[in-house]
C-alpha cells in the first residue's frame, strides 16, 4: 500500500489505556480495501499508531456507577438533588464522555465547537454507547456527528467542529511550579468520576498539559444554571460552546474558571441562557444553554422538579414521624 502525503491525523494508540473500564473500538469502512482510512502503524520509539486518512468510526462504551456521578457533581459543583438521591446522571457528565475522548486520543486536533442536544434521562449503572463519525470537510474542517445511547434509546446527539492542529501553531505550556495545587487536585478527581487517568491527558510527550480540558470547561455550566437559578431551573435540552481561537485555561488562579450566566428573553416552554466562561478579568468561552423547565422524567407525566419536591417533603415526614 502506497500513500502520498501525510495522514490527516495520527492516534497513539496507548492512550486508550488511560480510560480504565472504557471499551473504545475504531471501524473502517474501507478497512478490507486496498487503501484503508485507518492505518496501523508499528513505531518501536513513540508506541502503536492509527494513521488516519479518511472518515471513520469511534465506537464507545462504558457504564457509570452512582459514586463516580456523586463525585462528579462534588467537583463541578451541582447542587441538583436528582443525581444524588435520584439515578439520574448528569447531563454535564454525558457532555465529558463525549468531548474527553477526543480531547485525549486525539491531541493534533483543535475543537473549535460543541453543539449537544439531550433527548432522554441517561441513568446509572445503564449500558452506554457513544458512536463518533468522523468527516473530514476538506483540509480545514473537521465533523464528528455523535450519538450516545443508552437502552437502545438516542439520550443525547452532537456536532463537533474542529480542525487539525497547524504544526507551527505555538505550543502553551504552564510552569509546573505555577499550578494551582488545589485546582489540579479538582481536576484529578473529575478524571477519576470518569474513569480515566488524568495523566493520559496531561502529559504530551515533550511536555505535561496543565491547562483545563475543554470537556472539565463545557460541564460547569449545567451547575451555575441549577444554583443561580435555585434549582428550578428544569433540565438541559441544549447546549451550545463555542471555543473560538482556542486558547486553553492555565491551571495556576486561585478560583479556577468561572461561569457567568445571562438569561434571554423568558419564554413559557424554555428559557434561554447565554453562558461565558473566564478566568479572573479574561473572558475565554462563549455559549448558550436552552433549558425546558418543564423536563420530565423518562416514562412518567409529572416534572422532575415536582418529584424532587414530594421527596424532599416525604422524607422531612419521615423524619418527623422518627422524632415524634
Amino acid at each position: 500500500m502506497n500513500r502520498t502525503g501525510a495522514p490527516i491525523l495520527k492516534i497513539p494508540l496507548n492512550r486508550t489505556e488511560g480510560f480504565l473500564s472504557d471499551t473504545i473500538i475504531f471501524r473502517d469502512a474501507k478497512a478490507r480495501t486496498p487503501h484503508p482510512n485507518l492505518e496501523l502503524k508499528k513505531d518501536n520509539a513513540n508506541g502503536p499508531q492509527m494513521l488516519v486518512w479518511g472518515k471513520f468510526l469511534i465506537k464507545h462504551e462504558y457504564q457509570i456507577a452512582k459514586k463516580d456521578g456523586e463525585l462528579f457533581v462534588d467537583v463541578t459543583n451541582d447542587k441538583n438533588l436528582i443525581h444524588r438521591k435520584g439515578n439520574i446522571v448528569p447531563g454535564a457528565m454525558t457532555v465529558s464522555k463525549i468531548i474527553l475522548p477526543l480531547e485525549i486520543l486525539f491531541a493534533d486536533m483543535e475543537i473549535s465547537s460543541v453543539n449537544i442536544k439531550f433527548t432522554r434521562s441517561a441513568f446509572y449503572g445503564a449500558k452506554t454507547c457513544s458512536l463518533f463519525l468522523w468527516q473530514f470537510i476538506n483540509d480545514n474542517n473537521i465533523q464528528i456527528d455523535i450519538r450516545t445511547y443508552q437502552q437502545n434509546e438516542i439520550i443525547a446527539s452532537a456536532i463537533v467542529l474542529g480542525r487539525p492542529k497547524s504544526l507551527d501553531k505555538h505550543i502553551q505550556q504552564v510552569d509546573e511550579l505555577l499550578v494551582n495545587e488545589s485546582c489540579f487536585a479538582k481536576v484529578q478527581a473529575y478524571f477519576k468520576s470518569l474513569g480515566i487517568r488524568s495523566d493520559s491527558y496531561v502529559e504530551k510527550g515533550k511536555y505535561k498539559d496543565y491547562t483545563y480540558p475543554l470537556a472539565y470547561i463545557a460541564s460547569l455550566p449545567s451547575a451555575e444554571i441549577v444554583n443561580q437559578l435555585s434549582g428550578q431551573g428544569g433540565m438541559i435540552n441544549v447546549l451550545r460552546m463555542d471555543f473560538g481561537n482556542y486558547e486553553r485555561i492555565p491551571i495556576t488562579g486561585d478560583k479556577g474558571p468561572e461561569v457567568k450566566l445571562a438569561r434571554a428573553k423568558k419564554r413559557n416552554s424554555f428559557n434561554k441562557i447565554l453562558t461565558e466562561v473566564a478566568e479572573g478579568l479574561v473572558t475565554y468561552y462563549k455559549g448558550l444553554a436552552i433549558v425546558n423547565p418543564i423536563a420530565k422524567f423518562q416514562n412518567s407525566s409529572e416534572p422532575v422538579i415536582n418529584k424532587l419536591i414530594h421527596l424532599q417533603e416525604k422524607t422531612r415526614t419521615m423524619a418527623g414521624h422518627k422524632e415524634a
